[in-house]
């Protein structure tokens, strides 16, 4: 964040501070007779460098305490803490992380002020982490550090350490595998670690790299920066967010009136003319120290408790426990095998004892089983049942005994021919099976699986029949049930889709061969889905049912009623006319009554319901030809959708003009797909700009220029492709070209480091491949990912949150920027915003539009957009701009980009390029 950049309202807010320190200085006590303040300044250099960067802030400091004598000290972490342990300190000036530290362990006051550091000429109060690595390095992306030697300066470093990890963190990338190198202060010993390549990377605080560089240490372009982010107004690169700069802090022994004649005197430094310029350039008012507290409670860093332990360093830890449960647990082992090997013995012992026991038992259990069982002699005549016979049969044993089962239960529908074969396999066989129609004893008929086996003596002779059967009542039945489930509708009894589409298709050949006329009803009830909402779907269903039985009724018997699906029901009027105007006539006739049926009021409990119809009516008849039963329903379903356009509640019939309008878009969606082969589209660009108004970007739109020069509208062919599935090749194509336009721009000047948007569907996004074809496009032209930018709006996230999730962080870790599109104008929770890892926010031209018209909630709604951004560090970007008005009133609450009329219409590849590179020449090009 840059201090010149932060406005004048924080050198209000100062002075406001400094007049009200004066005013409570002027009616309360005199000041705390406080000879000399011991100042304790965190030391990362040696300490003459540091004496030489911090003298013309202590004397201008020094000289608004007056009388209180400045007594200062450089120390490092360590000895900085054990100062302050031992209260040989009055005040602090230290890193965010350790301000934390100290405030939480020692009880050192809250911030007093915030450090501002002149870097490349810029004043700032917040810095951020740099990861570096060499010039010539494989690593790309925060993903490639997994596994790598990371050089870091210290552990306490908020900027050399805590930052990288916690962005690592929130991008989902474990640290497992990574070598931690301790290199210690200054920073410019990791710098020198990476150069001489002793690491794979290091971790720096932001500027040191520049600095370095200036002062050559350091030969320019031998290291660069690892995900390098340039911020609008920042002057150094930088990997990680931003956090507030160094804060000063008093430690308890300090009184209120000591304390607050010191946050009096930091303000007023950077009043003196000598600071101006330095590498320390004074303090401003303490900013919000709070996000660097969540983050190291995060991280778990002191003094919020230990980092977690890796595997190994459990493994190390318990080791001699663990050796003791191995032994306890081989010596169990040992005692089971002896007891499982006595076990088997006596296992064994008492199956012997028993084999024939259990083998009466279950001849037992098989005549007792829930089978009927029928025993009959060489002659067919009963000896013995079961208790099943007697149950299925309803004959109990002493009615069947004597007699043959074909005289008890013969049923008449088998004839002679169909016993005769079976007592002839009998015969030949010794087996029969198959399935019978018997006679119960109470006259009813039933199905029965029967098998029966001869049973010989040792010379081959027939001594008894064995009958085995079971009731196949239970199976018909389910049959008759899994039948009516696949061809009718459980809810209302009519006619399913399946049966619908089979009767419509024999319909339509009937039709062809007798040159006779019928027609198809397409019937959707209005406003249904406000039952379920305000009813509830019981209400529904009971509507639903009520539905179809006044359908039923006011058909005829040869009409055929039925339901699609959900609120959607058809009537099919079978082909009996011999003129296409008559079977019209009588589909008007049917749907009126239809409609008039509805129309009356449905009850449920103490209310009632009353609905409407939208009908289409679709005819087919001789000159249908080759037509299939799904496109007369098509058409009627396109016939109905019109009355829905017209306002629902009333009947419209299929003409030529929709079977036209038909026709073309199944053209244009052939046209579209040749289209994408034979390169007829183009890509346009319309540019982007910062605060300066120099374009920094662009967003790449699809233009479709047809062979003979038409141009067709994107909002013709765009939603054809997403409703065809053409968007995915549409897609890819888009993809690889604006790939390869940043490929071409990266060899000129003027245009490489312009960054490109391209819009994602949610049809492609979807895509599992998706992720891996920008990989792809990444490394087969070899641009950075950061200047690829995908443009996605919230509709991709309410079906799958954690699939989209899952994507979006793959698509982060490779180094693409993500804009999330159309922001405002959807479901716009904040959770996306927050769990999400985007970059940028669009707003929505909509709200742009407005600007000017009096509108306070488009203004309110603008103005909360840019201000969760910026404090979520994202970029905004404000779309549809045209009007100076506009761009002034965005500009001023802190908008970053700017998209519209104002800076270009959408336009060819080669014009953009020429207006990049005129806009160079321009005062405020450079």
């Amino acid at each position: 964040m840059s201090a010149r950049g932060i406005g004048g309202w924080r050198r209000g807010l100062a002075a406001a501070v400094a007049w009200l320190g004066i005013a409570v200085g002027l009616t309360g006590p005199a000041w705390a007779d406080h000879q000399v303040l011991r100042l304790g300044i965190l030391a990362i250099r040696p300490t003459d460098v540091e004496e030489r960067q911090w003298k013309p802030v202590l004397q201008a400091l020094q000289a608004e305490l007056g009388s209180i004598r400045l007594q200062t000290q450089w120390l490092p972490y360590e000895r900085l803490d054990r100062a302050v342990r031992g209260r040989q300190l009055d005040a602090v000036i230290t890193n965010p992380g350790h301000f934390v530290v100290l405030r939480h362990l020692e009880g050192t006051s809250t911030a007093l002020a915030t450090l501002v550091r002149t870097r490349a000429g810029a004043e700032t109060s917040a810095f951020g982490g740099t990861v570096l690595v060499r010039q010539d390095s494989p690593l790309r992306g925060w993903a490639d550090l997994r596994g790598r030697r990371i050089a870091i300066p210290h552990e306490e470093s908020l900027g050399g350490w805590h930052l990288q990890r916690f962005e690592l963190r929130r991008r989902g990338i474990s640290v497992e595998g990574i070598e931690w190198v301790r290199i210690g202060l200054p920073h410019d010993n990791v710098v020198q670690a990476v150069l001489e390549g002793k690491v794979d990377a290091g971790f720096v605080r932001d500027g040191v790299l520049e600095a370095m560089q200036d002062t050559g240490r350091l030969p320019t372009g031998a290291l660069r920066v690892l995900q390098r982010q340039d911020l609008p107004g920042y002057p150094v690169a930088v990997s990680t967010p931003l956090v507030p700069e160094w804060t000063v802090t008093v430690l308890p022994s300090v009184d209120d009136d000591t304390r607050r004649r010191l946050t009096l005197a930091l303000l007023r430094v950077r009043d003196h003319p000598e600071v101006h310029g330095q590498p320390i350039a004074g303090f401003v008012p303490p900013q919000n120290y709070a996000p660097v507290e969540v983050l190291m409670r995060e991280l778990r860093v002191r003094p919020f408790g230990v980092p977690q332990l890796t595997w190994r360093e459990q493994l190390q830890l318990n080791a001699a426990p663990l050796a003791a449960g191995a032994g306890v647990l081989a010596v169990l082992l040992a005692l089971t095998a002896l007891l499982l090997r006595q076990t088997r013995h006596l296992r064994q012992a008492l199956r012997d004892k028993t084999t024939l026991m259990e083998e009466l038992a279950l001849t037992a259990k098989t005549f007792d089983s829930a089978q009927g069982v029928v025993i009959t002699d060489a002659q067919g005549r009963i000896v013995r049942v079961n208790r099943a016979f007697q149950a299925i049969t309803g004959y109990g044993a002493d009615e069947a005994i004597g007699r043959t089962p074909g005289d008890l239960l013969r049923s008449g529908r088998h004839d002679a021919a169909f016993y005769r074969a079976m007592w002839q396999a009998l015969a030949e066989q010794g087996h029969w099976e198959g399935e019978v129609w018997n006679r119960r004893k109470d006259g009813s008929v039933y199905p029965e699986w029967l098998t029966i086996s001869a049973v010989t003596d040792a010379v081959g002779k027939v001594r008894h029949y064995v009958a085995i059967f079971y009731d196949l009542s239970w199976r018909k039945q389910a049959e008759a049930q899994i039948e009516n489930l696949a061809f009718f509708d459980p809810l209302t009894g009519l006619a399913n889709r399946r049966l619908l589409l089979d009767r419509l298709q024999q319909a339509i050949r009937q039709a062809r061969r007798n040159a006779r006329w019928g027609a198809v009803l397409f019937l959707d009830l209005d406003f249904f889905k406000a039952v379920n909402d305000t009813y509830g779907h019981d209400a529904g269903d009971a509507v639903l049912r009520a539905v179809g039985e006044r359908i039923r009724a006011a058909l005829r018997e040869q009409d055929t009623p039925g339901r699609l699906g959900g609120d959607e029901f058809l009537v099919l009027l079978p082909a009996t006319f011999e003129r296409r105007d008559d079977a019209a006539l009588a589909a008007q006739t049917v749907a009126d009554k239809l409609a008039a049926a509805l129309r009356q009021p449905i009850p449920y409990k103490d209310q009632s319901i009353v609905l409407t119809l939208s009908i289409g009516i679709a005819l087919y008849g001789d000159d249908a030809g080759d037509e299939h039963a799904t496109e007369l329903l098509k058409a009627a379903d396109l016939a109905m959708y019109s009355v829905k356009q017209a306002g629902r509640n009333g009947v419209a019939f299929f003409d030529p003009e929709m079977e036209a309008a038909i026709r073309a878009r199944h053209q244009m969606q052939q046209d579209l797909a040749h289209a994408i082969e034979a390169g007829e589209l183009r890509l346009y660009l319309q540019p982007q700009v910062d605060v300066r108004g120099r374009i920094v970007g662009a967003e790449a739109l699809v233009r479709w220029l047809r062979a003979d020069g038409t141009l067709v509208p994107p909002g013709e062919f765009i939603p054809l492709a997403e409703e065809t599935g053409l968007i995915l090749p549409l897609g890819d194509w888009v993809l690889q070209q604006a790939a390869a336009l940043l490929q071409r721009w990266q060899s000129d000047a003027a245009l490489a480091p312009m960054r490109l948007a391209i819009n994602v569907s949610a049809r492609q996004f979807r895509d599992p491949a998706f992720g891996q074809r920008v990989q792809q496009s990444l490394e087969q032209h070899g641009i950075p990912a950061r200047l690829l930018e995908l443009e996605i709006t919230e509709s991709v996230f309410l079906d799958d949150l954690e699939s989209a999730r899952t994507t979006l962080q793959a698509l982060d870790a490779q180094g693409v920027s993500l804009a999330l599109d159309d922001f405002g104008t959807g479901y716009s929770s904040l959770a996306y915003l927050a769990e999400l890892p985007f970059d940028i926010i669009k707003i929505d031209q909509r709200f742009v539009a407005r600007l000017g018209q009096h509108s306070r909630q488009d203004e309110a709604i603008i103005t909360t957009i840019i201000a969760l951004g910026r404090k979520l560090r994202m970029q905004v970007l404000a779309e549809g701009v045209e009007t100076e008005q506009q761009e002034n009133y965005l500009l001023s609450h802190g908008c970053h980009l700017l998209q519209g009329y104002r800076y270009g219409r959408p336009m060819p590849v080669e014009q953009f390029e020429a207006q990049v590179r005129a806009r160079l020449h321009e005062p405020h090009g450079g």
